[in-house]
This record gives C-alpha cells, structure tokens and sequence, in this order.
C-alpha cells in the first residue's frame, strides 16, 4: 500500500540518519580517546577508560593516528615560526647616510618652557573625594635584578591569570620590560597529560632567549590522586610516592630555569575558605619552598603578604586608613582585583630595577 511504502521509507531514513550520529560519535570518540581519558582524570581523579576497549590495538589506534596529526601540525607551525624569525632577523640595506656622526653620542631630551597660565580662581568644592585606598607591601630586600632588556615569564593557573596583568602592566609601562604570560586555569603539575608546564617551561625558555626572570603562581588544582601512567594505579594525595613524583615536577621547572640562567620568583598559594584545601595548599607551599630554595632560588608565600598567619582566613585586610579592603573573591580560593594587586607589589618589591624608569611613577 503506498501509505505503507511510504512509512517504510520514513523509518529507513531516520534509522540511516541514527546510524551516521552513531558512527560519527564512535569514530570521534576512537579519535579523541586520550583526550577524553585527560579530561576524566582531571574531572574524576582517575582512570575512565574502558577495560574491553583499553588494551585493543584496533583502539589505540585512533589515539595514536590523532597524536600523529597533532604532532605533525605542531611541527609545520613551528617550521612556520622559524621562517618567520630568519626573515625578521635579515637585516634590511641601510640607507646612505645623510650626515656623519660622532659614535656614542648622548641623546638629550629638551623641555621648552612656556610661560604659565594666569591664576585662576579655585571654585568652591562641594565634596571631597575619598583617597584611594593604600595596599599594605610587605616589606621586602630585593633579591632579582633586571634590565630593560630582559623580559619575564609568567607561570601558573587561574590564580596567575589575575595577578600576571598587573605585574606585566607594571613592567612594561614603568620599565620598559616586556612578559610572556602563559598562565591557564585549571593547570597545574599533577596532571601533565592535560597540561605539562615542564615541557611548557622548558619549550618557552628555549625560543625567548631574554627571559631573565621567572614567576611562578600554582597549587589548587593539584591535591589530588594523580596519575603515573597507562595501566598504573594513581598515586594517592600525600602518599611518599606522590610526593616524590611531585618534587621531581617541581624540580623539572626550576632546573630548565636553572640551565637557562633564569631566575625564579615561586609564590607559595595562600590559605583557603575550605578547611581541607587550606591543609593541602599549606603542605604543597612547603614542597615549593624547600625545592626552591634546594635550587637556589626565592620564595614567597601569599600568606606573609595578606597577613596571615597559619590556618587562618580572612576575605579582607586592614587598609591602613581604619577600614578594610576584600581581597579574596566569594569563591574563597582566587583574589579581588586589590588582593591581586597586593601579590602583584610583592613580586615587585623583590626585583631591583638599576636603570631609569620609563615614567615618572
């Protein structure tokens, strides 16, 4: 009957288009499987893959031939990179010249007076405007030296990515110091299949020669059981062995400085609202200072520049005009835009800057 034929191929075509979403989900899954295992772990804490699918080479597979791909695009936007830098480092013809000039000439810059205005007569003000809140610094020696002709590299998670713009607004506009920031949420030294800040250090040390000066800004993303390869249990949070893989991640980071010639500033992450993250940052922030100071290298914990002492909390801080100023935002972990300032200035406080500003701030 034609009203059957007619549902008969309705039918088949909804099954064919069931059958392409299925096909289409298994092939990108096949494809994507290290990249959804990462995610599990980092979400979960463990492993989710499955075991009939786990140890099939047909399987591996997918993930090899996608590992393939990705690496294979890194290496042509590299080569890409590389081309670029050889053209930018060909030198272009000189001009002919237009007038010798003695070497090493200073140059000076000359102000021209101009004859001031007439005084006028200052309105009456209605108000007067509050004065800006003042940020206590912890007062601090400085341990780094930098030149206007170096540049710094800016490491860490989500806590990073809130103070790195005052720290590189500051350099620059003061110093005339640029930065590479490369700060991302949800990072840390755990889990290096999802993001692997050794090899990242590492890679950015390599192609920016005048680094000089590294910071580092971590930790709450990282007290968990954390993985130790492909059919291994995860390490669990604290054990010895997770602590020996963990300082030997550590140590990674401050050695591809150490080669490099770079120095290290490490801040250590403050207390948290959550009683339980709070003991895992403070124990963290003692791996980061031993190993730091292992290597050489300086320390600072949060905690000593919001004032607090140990296990302690506190979402403001005196501003020294008899109030207080929020510094942490309501999440309890990350900072307000003057707690992130207040880290910012402490970073600052270690660096000393022999050459001459380039404003008058």
């Amino acid at each position: 009957m034609p009203g059957s034929d007619q549902l008969s191929r309705t039918q088949l075509g909804a099954a064919r288009v069931l059958y392409a979403l299925l096909f289409s989900a298994v092939l990108l899954a096949w494809l994507n499987q290290q990249s959804l295992n990462l995610y599990c772990q980092q979400r979960y804490h463990q492993s989710c893959e499955l075991p009939m699918l786990g140890d099939n080479p047909l399987w591996r597979l997918g993930g090899k031939l996608n590992q393939a791909l990705v690496d294979a695009r890194e290496r042509f936007f590299d080569s890409l990179d590389g081309q670029q830098a050889a053209v930018a480092e060909t030198p272009e013809p000189a001009p002919p010249p237009m007038v010798e000039l003695a070497p090493n000439i200073p140059v000076v810059t000359v102000t021209l007076d101009t004859p001031s205005p007439a005084p006028v007569k200052p309105k009456p003000v209605a108000a007067v405007a509050k004065p800006a809140p003042v940020l206590p610094v912890v007062q601090a020696s400085p341990q780094v030296t930098l030149n206007s002709s170096d540049e710094v590299f800016l490491v860490g998670d989500s806590m990073m990515q809130g103070v790195a713009p005052h720290l590189a607004n500051t350099l620059l506009k003061r110093y005339g110091i640029r930065t590479t920031n490369l700060s991302r949420q949800s990072t840390g030294l755990a889990y290096p299949g999802f993001f692997d800040w050794p090899r990242t250090v590492e890679k950015t040390l390599r192609e920016h020669p005048r680094i000089r000066l590294m910071v580092v800004f971590l930790g709450p993303n990282d007290p968990w059981d954390m993985p130790q390869g492909k059919g291994k249990p995860f390490l669990r949070f604290r054990t010895p062995a997770w602590e020996q893989a963990y300082r030997q991640r550590i140590d990674a980071v401050l050695e591809h400085a150490q080669a490099r010639g770079v120095q290290v500033i490490w801040v250590g992450p403050p207390n948290m609202r959550q009683e339980r993250l709070s003991t895992a940052m403070a124990y963290l922030g003692e791996l980061y200072r031993q190993q730091a100071q292992r290597h050489g290298q300086h320390y600072v914990s949060a905690n000593a520049v919001l004032g607090y002492r140990a296990g302690e909390f506190s979402s403001t801080v005196d501003n020294g005009q008899g109030g207080q100023l929020r510094i942490r935002a309501d999440d309890g972990i990350h900072f307000t835009i003057p707690g992130q300032k207040l880290i910012a200035n402490q970073v600052l406080a270690l660096i000393s800057f022999p050459g001459p500003t380039v404003t008058g701030h």
